[in-house]
């Protein structure tokens, strides 16, 4: 076990950046479902609420799995989290601003 000179588990904070950027990355892939899904959905607006509660559900229940590992895992969770969307966003492409006119 390697530990930082604060006595963490490098291991485990690196298990908790991964474990974030896992959970951005099955986020992202149900949103992509779900959008591409919406143009054949019988009740479109159903299936838009109800995917965003699971994906909203998916990532509460595992940033508080992580909490409970203390704060740098929390944190190291958010931070893998938003470091894959950031990298997803622009290997996608940015959302058109202002209607692309």
């Amino acid at each position: 076990m390697i530990e930082t000179p604060a006595g963490l588990d490098v291991l485990a904070l690196a298990g908790a950046f991964l474990a974030g950027a896992a959970l951005a990355g099955l986020y992202l892939a149900a949103l992509w479902r779900a959008v591409n899904a919406l143009a054949g959905a019988e009740r479109p607006a159903a299936a838009l609420v109800g995917g965003a509660l699971a994906r909203v559900a998916l990532v509460a229940g595992a940033l508080a799995l992580a909490a409970q590992l203390g704060a740098a895992a929390f944190l190291l969770c958010v931070a893998g989290f938003i470091v894959t969307r950031l990298a997803v966003t622009r290997r996608v492409g940015a959302p058109l601003r202002g209607g692309g006119g």
